[in-house]
């Protein structure tokens, strides 16, 4: 997932190794260590479209509708 690095204070944060990013710079990242670093404030998503959260939708069948008969 590619994140863009909004600030930085240490060169590993939370076990990831920053060591060689700058602030600003864009990253691509595993999605728990980009999601982790977005969660705290130290990036923002970089990529195309805004990443669906799943906990913010409701589960849906994937089978298709019935169609209604008159």
């Amino acid at each position: 997932m590619k994140i863009r690095l909004t600030r930085k204070l240490a060169d590993l944060i939370n076990g990831i190794d920053l060591s060689k990013a700058h602030e600003g710079e864009t990253l691509d990242l595993s999605e728990r260590e980009a999601r982790l670093l977005m969660a705290e404030g130290w990036a923002e998503y970089a990529g195309g479209t805004q990443p669906r959260d799943q906990a913010d939708e409701p589960a849906r069948s994937r089978r298709p509708r019935r169609s209604k008969k008159a």
